[in-house]
């Protein structure tokens, strides 16, 4: 039996929560979650403590109520969209229950007004250092830099994938933007007036997300 798909759409670095229907986990003798067309479970339960299983596209990021069989992955990426896939098994018979999830890239509103606001004040062609006044990175962190009221990306790198970061590719920040792997802050090179304006960083991690902004004057 397939239960009606159920969609979620969320932000990279946010966090989403998979709810069972309660009708439908009622009694249940146990609760198993897969994702996409893979057949190895990620988490199950029997209705005592969690077991999560070897997935390192998972790895500290699933919390499975097992009381609810409601599951949450935090500090989700966009490797991590797809349909997953909630197996009950109950007296009657297996009820399974598919889960969309689609992780989008897309700046949030409210990225906007969240975060400590730093001034920054520079001339032309000098260097200015955006600093996230973060000490020291976990290895799961997905650094997201935007600009502009509009949130344009212009900078992003995935530490836990071990990716080189991607720059924007338009011509207002070519080969003059670098991004600091160690501790999340951005450096603009050879500034001009065009770089004056709002940036704003999302720093998320399976332990914290951290938010920033920077008012960046060029004269």
């Amino acid at each position: 039996v397939f239960g009606e798909d159920k969609v979620k759409t969320v932000m990279e670095g946010d966090s989403v929560t998979l709810n069972p229907d309660p009708a439908q986990t009622q009694g249940f003798l146990r609760i198993q979650w897969q994702f996409k067309d893979n057949k190895s479970p990620i988490a199950y339960t029997d209705g005592s403590k969690p077991t999560y299983f070897q997935d390192e596209r998972f790895r500290d990021r699933l919390e499975l109520d097992h009381q609810t069989g409601s599951l949450t992955i935090t500090n989700i990426k966009t490797k991590h969209s797809g349909v997953y896939r909630l197996q009950i098994d109950l007296n009657g018979g297996p009820l399974n229950v598919d889960y969309t999830v689609t992780v989008s890239e897309s700046p949030s509103v409210t990225d906007a007004v969240k975060g400590e606001m730093k001034m920054e004040s520079v001339k032309v062609g000098d260097r200015v250092t955006l600093q996230t006044d973060v000490t020291e990175l976990h290895g799961d962190e997905l650094i997201v830099w935007r600009f502009g009221d509009e949130g344009k990306l212009i900078a992003k790198t995935d530490i836990e994938a071990k990716s080189s970061p991607v720059y924007d590719p338009d011509e207002r920040f070519r080969d003059r933007l670098v991004l600091d792997h160690q501790t999340g802050s951005l450096i603009i090179t050879n500034s001009r007036i065009t770089d004056s304006g709002l940036y704003r960083v999302k720093i998320s991690s399976s332990k914290q997300t951290l938010y920033k902004r920077f008012t960046v004057t060029v004269s």
